[in-house]
Protein backbone atom coordinates (compact mmCIF):
# COMPACT_ATOMS: atom_id res chain seq x y z
CA UNK A 1 0.00 0.00 0.00
CA UNK A 2 2.98 2.31 -0.48
CA UNK A 3 1.36 4.01 -3.49
CA UNK A 4 -1.82 4.54 -1.49
CA UNK A 5 -0.03 6.15 1.45
CA UNK A 6 1.96 8.40 -0.88
CA UNK A 7 -1.15 9.51 -2.77
CA UNK A 8 -3.06 10.24 0.43
CA UNK A 9 -0.14 12.25 1.78
CA UNK A 10 0.08 14.26 -1.45
CA UNK A 11 -3.65 14.99 -1.40
CA UNK A 12 -3.81 16.08 2.22
CA UNK A 13 -0.42 17.78 2.55
CA UNK A 14 1.05 18.66 -0.85
CA UNK A 15 4.85 18.66 -0.70
CA UNK A 16 6.94 21.49 -2.15
CA UNK A 17 8.58 20.66 -5.48
CA UNK A 18 12.16 19.41 -5.53
CA UNK A 19 14.52 22.06 -7.03
CA UNK A 20 14.76 21.53 -10.76
CA UNK A 21 11.51 19.54 -10.96
CA UNK A 22 7.95 20.56 -11.75
CA UNK A 23 5.59 20.32 -8.79
CA UNK A 24 3.13 17.44 -8.88
CA UNK A 25 -0.34 18.82 -9.49
CA UNK A 26 -3.25 17.26 -7.66
CA UNK A 27 -6.23 16.51 -9.88
CA UNK A 28 -9.12 18.76 -8.90
CA UNK A 29 -12.81 18.79 -9.78
CA UNK A 30 -15.23 21.43 -10.92
CA UNK A 31 -17.46 22.92 -8.21
CA UNK A 32 -20.81 21.23 -7.61
CA UNK A 33 -23.71 23.55 -6.80
CA UNK A 34 -26.24 21.93 -4.49
CA UNK A 35 -29.21 23.88 -3.07
CA UNK A 36 -28.71 24.97 0.56
CA UNK A 37 -31.94 23.24 1.60
CA UNK A 38 -30.66 19.97 0.13
CA UNK A 39 -27.34 20.25 1.98
CA UNK A 40 -29.28 20.98 5.17
CA UNK A 41 -31.39 17.83 4.75
CA UNK A 42 -28.22 15.82 4.15
CA UNK A 43 -26.72 17.38 7.27
CA UNK A 44 -29.72 16.29 9.34
CA UNK A 45 -29.38 12.78 7.94
CA UNK A 46 -25.75 12.29 8.93
CA UNK A 47 -26.24 13.96 12.33
CA UNK A 48 -28.92 11.38 13.10
CA UNK A 49 -26.47 8.49 12.67
CA UNK A 50 -25.16 6.97 15.89
CA UNK A 51 -21.60 5.72 15.41
CA UNK A 52 -19.76 3.55 17.89
CA UNK A 53 -16.60 5.01 19.40
CA UNK A 54 -13.57 3.89 17.41
CA UNK A 55 -10.23 5.10 16.15
CA UNK A 56 -9.97 6.54 12.68
CA UNK A 57 -12.67 7.60 10.27
CA UNK A 58 -16.36 6.90 10.61
CA UNK A 59 -17.50 5.00 7.51
CA UNK A 60 -21.04 5.77 6.33
CA UNK A 61 -22.53 3.90 3.38
CA UNK A 62 -25.28 5.41 1.21
CA UNK A 63 -27.43 3.05 -0.82
CA UNK A 64 -30.92 2.56 -2.21
CA UNK A 65 -33.16 -0.30 -3.25
CA UNK A 66 -33.08 0.47 -6.97
CA UNK A 67 -31.45 2.95 -9.31
CA UNK A 68 -32.62 6.52 -9.91
CA UNK A 69 -33.64 7.09 -6.30
CA UNK A 70 -31.02 9.77 -5.69
CA UNK A 71 -28.45 7.91 -3.59
CA UNK A 72 -25.41 9.46 -5.31
CA UNK A 73 -26.67 13.03 -4.92
CA UNK A 74 -27.41 12.30 -1.26
CA UNK A 75 -23.92 10.83 -0.80
CA UNK A 76 -22.38 13.96 -2.35
CA UNK A 77 -24.59 16.19 -0.20
CA UNK A 78 -23.67 14.36 2.99
CA UNK A 79 -19.95 14.36 2.18
CA UNK A 80 -20.11 18.09 1.43
CA UNK A 81 -21.97 18.84 4.66
CA UNK A 82 -19.59 16.73 6.76
CA UNK A 83 -16.51 18.35 5.23
CA UNK A 84 -17.92 21.85 5.74
CA UNK A 85 -19.06 21.22 9.31
CA UNK A 86 -16.08 19.30 10.67
CA UNK A 87 -13.30 21.00 8.67
CA UNK A 88 -11.57 17.60 8.74
CA UNK A 89 -10.35 15.71 5.68
CA UNK A 90 -13.41 13.90 4.31
CA UNK A 91 -13.47 11.20 1.65
CA UNK A 92 -16.20 10.35 -0.85
CA UNK A 93 -15.50 6.80 -2.02
CA UNK A 94 -17.41 5.67 -5.10
CA UNK A 95 -18.19 1.96 -4.98
CA UNK A 96 -20.87 1.76 -7.64
CA UNK A 97 -18.55 -0.19 -9.91
CA UNK A 98 -21.09 -1.15 -12.57
CA UNK A 99 -22.56 2.32 -13.18
CA UNK A 100 -20.26 5.04 -11.81
CA UNK A 101 -21.69 8.54 -11.96
CA UNK A 102 -19.89 11.04 -9.72
CA UNK A 103 -17.71 12.13 -12.65
CA UNK A 104 -20.84 13.64 -14.18
CA UNK A 105 -21.47 15.72 -11.07
CA UNK A 106 -17.89 16.92 -10.62
CA UNK A 107 -16.88 17.24 -14.27
CA UNK A 108 -13.77 15.04 -14.46
CA UNK A 109 -12.80 12.31 -16.91
CA UNK A 110 -13.73 8.80 -15.82
CA UNK A 111 -10.30 7.14 -16.24
CA UNK A 112 -8.80 4.86 -13.61
CA UNK A 113 -10.16 4.47 -10.12
CA UNK A 114 -10.99 2.17 -7.24
CA UNK A 115 -11.39 -0.96 -9.38
CA UNK A 116 -7.89 -0.55 -10.80
CA UNK A 117 -6.46 0.01 -7.31
CA UNK A 118 -8.11 -3.16 -5.99
CA UNK A 119 -6.70 -5.16 -8.89
CA UNK A 120 -3.27 -3.63 -8.43
CA UNK A 121 -3.11 -2.33 -12.00
CA UNK A 122 -2.93 1.38 -11.10
CA UNK A 123 -2.14 3.54 -8.07
CA UNK A 124 -4.93 5.27 -6.21
CA UNK A 125 -6.53 8.20 -7.98
CA UNK A 126 -7.56 10.82 -5.46
CA UNK A 127 -9.21 14.08 -6.48
CA UNK A 128 -9.73 17.24 -4.45
CA UNK A 129 -13.10 18.96 -4.63
CA UNK A 130 -13.20 22.60 -5.62
CA UNK A 131 -15.33 23.32 -2.56
CA UNK A 132 -15.03 22.55 0.24
CA UNK A 133 -11.27 22.03 -0.25
CA UNK A 134 -11.04 19.38 2.47
CA UNK A 135 -13.38 17.08 0.53
CA UNK A 136 -11.55 14.40 -1.45
CA UNK A 137 -12.85 11.58 -3.59
CA UNK A 138 -11.75 8.29 -5.08
CA UNK A 139 -13.84 7.46 -8.18
CA UNK A 140 -14.67 3.86 -9.02
CA UNK A 141 -13.13 3.98 -12.49
CA UNK A 142 -14.49 2.62 -15.76
CA UNK A 143 -17.71 0.52 -15.53
CA UNK A 144 -17.00 -3.11 -14.68
CA UNK A 145 -18.95 -6.29 -15.33
CA UNK A 146 -17.05 -8.25 -12.67
CA UNK A 147 -18.12 -6.09 -9.73
CA UNK A 148 -18.89 -9.03 -7.44
CA UNK A 149 -15.30 -10.29 -7.68
CA UNK A 150 -13.91 -6.83 -7.02
CA UNK A 151 -16.23 -6.35 -4.04
CA UNK A 152 -15.01 -9.63 -2.60
CA UNK A 153 -11.41 -8.47 -2.95
CA UNK A 154 -12.30 -5.11 -1.44
CA UNK A 155 -14.11 -6.63 1.54
CA UNK A 156 -11.24 -9.05 2.18
CA UNK A 157 -8.50 -6.45 1.76
CA UNK A 158 -7.16 -3.68 3.99
CA UNK A 159 -7.96 -0.66 1.82
CA UNK A 160 -10.49 0.90 4.18
CA UNK A 161 -8.23 0.30 7.17
CA UNK A 162 -5.46 2.09 5.28
CA UNK A 163 -7.77 5.02 4.60
CA UNK A 164 -9.30 5.40 8.07
CA UNK A 165 -6.37 7.14 9.83
CA UNK A 166 -6.26 9.92 7.23
CA UNK A 167 -9.89 11.07 7.32
CA UNK A 168 -12.53 12.13 9.80
CA UNK A 169 -15.35 10.58 7.80
CA UNK A 170 -15.56 8.30 4.76
CA UNK A 171 -18.83 8.42 2.81
CA UNK A 172 -19.31 5.45 0.48
CA UNK A 173 -21.59 5.64 -2.55
CA UNK A 174 -22.73 2.01 -2.65
CA UNK A 175 -24.59 0.29 -5.51
CA UNK A 176 -28.38 -0.17 -5.21
CA UNK A 177 -29.02 -3.33 -3.26
CA UNK A 178 -31.79 -4.94 -5.33
CA UNK A 179 -29.88 -4.48 -8.60
CA UNK A 180 -26.92 -6.63 -7.52
CA UNK A 181 -26.29 -10.15 -6.28
CA UNK A 182 -23.52 -9.25 -3.84
CA UNK A 183 -25.39 -6.97 -1.44
CA UNK A 184 -23.97 -8.72 1.63
CA UNK A 185 -20.42 -7.94 0.46
CA UNK A 186 -21.32 -4.32 -0.24
CA UNK A 187 -22.90 -3.83 3.17
CA UNK A 188 -19.77 -5.07 4.95
CA UNK A 189 -17.76 -2.04 3.86
CA UNK A 190 -19.60 0.46 6.08
CA UNK A 191 -19.95 0.96 9.82
CA UNK A 192 -23.47 2.29 9.31
CA UNK A 193 -25.78 2.63 6.28
CA UNK A 194 -28.35 5.20 5.24
CA UNK A 195 -30.99 3.90 2.84
CA UNK A 196 -32.33 6.39 0.28
CA UNK A 197 -35.93 6.08 -0.90
CA UNK A 198 -37.63 8.32 -3.46
CA UNK A 199 -41.01 9.72 -2.54
CA UNK A 200 -43.75 8.29 -4.75
CA UNK A 201 -41.39 5.83 -6.46
CA UNK A 202 -39.88 3.43 -3.93
CA UNK A 203 -42.35 0.79 -2.78
CA UNK A 204 -42.72 -0.57 0.73
CA UNK A 205 -42.00 -4.05 -0.65
CA UNK A 206 -38.66 -2.91 -2.09
CA UNK A 207 -37.72 -1.27 1.21
CA UNK A 208 -38.59 -4.42 3.14
CA UNK A 209 -36.45 -6.55 0.79
CA UNK A 210 -33.51 -4.15 1.12
CA UNK A 211 -33.75 -4.01 4.91
CA UNK A 212 -33.78 -7.81 4.98
CA UNK A 213 -30.67 -8.02 2.78
CA UNK A 214 -28.71 -5.44 4.76
CA UNK A 215 -29.89 -6.39 8.22
CA UNK A 216 -31.72 -3.98 10.53
CA UNK A 217 -28.69 -3.45 12.78
CA UNK A 218 -26.58 -1.99 9.98
CA UNK A 219 -29.21 0.52 8.80
CA UNK A 220 -29.00 3.85 10.62
CA UNK A 221 -32.06 5.35 8.93
CA UNK A 222 -34.01 5.96 5.74
CA UNK A 223 -33.62 9.21 3.79
CA UNK A 224 -36.79 10.19 1.94
CA UNK A 225 -35.70 11.92 -1.25
CA UNK A 226 -37.78 13.96 -3.72
CA UNK A 227 -40.40 15.18 -1.26
CA UNK A 228 -42.35 18.37 -1.88
CA UNK A 229 -43.77 20.20 1.11
CA UNK A 230 -46.65 22.65 0.96
CA UNK A 231 -45.88 24.14 4.38
CA UNK A 232 -42.97 26.59 4.73
CA UNK A 233 -39.67 25.50 6.31
CA UNK A 234 -40.10 27.61 9.48
CA UNK A 235 -43.49 26.03 10.16
CA UNK A 236 -42.29 22.47 9.56
CA UNK A 237 -39.66 22.94 12.26
CA UNK A 238 -42.44 23.58 14.78
CA UNK A 239 -44.43 20.50 13.86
Amino acid sequence: MADLSESIGTALKPRPPTPGYVSRKLEATYPVTLPPWFIDRCRRAYLSVDFEQQEGARVLGITSSLRDEGKTSVAIGIATAVASDTQLPTLLLECDLERPSIHRYFGFQMGTGLADLVEGTAPVRMLRAAAPPNLHMIPSGEPRDDASRLFYQLSEGQLLEELRPHFGTIVIDLPPMLDIGYSSLASQLSDRILLVARYGVTTIEDLEKTVFLLGRKSIAGIVLNGTEYRTPEWLRRLL
